[in-house]
């Protein structure tokens, strides 16, 4: 009985940690995707944390790959992030202006989410067409806890600490900043 235990145990946990990936994935590859599409260069992606599994490149990006699926990131390169917006670069303090081409970095946060949200309707459509096996079944359990991990991606979109929902906010606080700005004139 220990062991049947120790096995459903065992096995929920492979299946949370697969699941996290899968959501860790889906979000990165959002911003990555949504950056490449809006002529934004992605200089590198970081995807989990602990000890490395990959550091290195891929296709010209650096792609760091840590063993625990809790946390990752796009750093953009720093010409295309200047130019779309963001100021004073640099691990953990960056501002943001509105400026021309700006409307490309709420864009990219977003994206993200919008993937996370695209990998709930994913689970819930392979739960669907793998005829809705039951929660204690392999299937069953892998469409939850995928669809659980790519919720908690889409709340994300929160804006508190360092979030995706924070960089909005800094977005629509530098756009409406922009909009009140009073209209310069140039006398020459």
């Amino acid at each position: 009985m220990i062991t049947h235990l120790l096995l459903q145990t065992a096995e929920a946990l492979l299946l949370f940690y697969a699941a996290s990936w899968i959501a860790l994935y889906l979000h990165e590859l959002g911003h990555a995707a949504a950056a490449r599409v809006l002529g934004v260069r992605v200089w590198g992606i970081r995807l989990g944390m602990g000890p490395s599994l990959f550091d290195g490149a891929v296709g010209g990006c650096r792609l760091r790959l840590g063993l625990l699926p809790l946390v990752g990131g796009v750093a953009l390169d720093d010409r295309d992030a200047s130019a779309i917006g963001y100021r004073d670069i640099r691990a953990g303090s960056w501002r943001f202006e509105w400026v021309k081409g700006a409307w490309r970095a709420p864009v990219i946060s977003a994206a993200g989410g919008a993937c996370n949200l695209l990998g709930v309707l994913l689970a819930a459509s392979y739960w669907t067409l793998a005829g809705k096996p039951p929660i204690g079944s392999v299937g069953g359990d892998l469409a939850f806890f995928v669809a659980a991990a790519n919720l908690s991606g889409y709340f994300n979109l929160v804006p508190c600490f360092s979030s995706d929902g924070a960089h909005l906010l800094a977005h629509v606080t530098a756009a409406r900043r922009a909009q009140l700005a009073p209209a310069r004139v140039v006398i020459s």
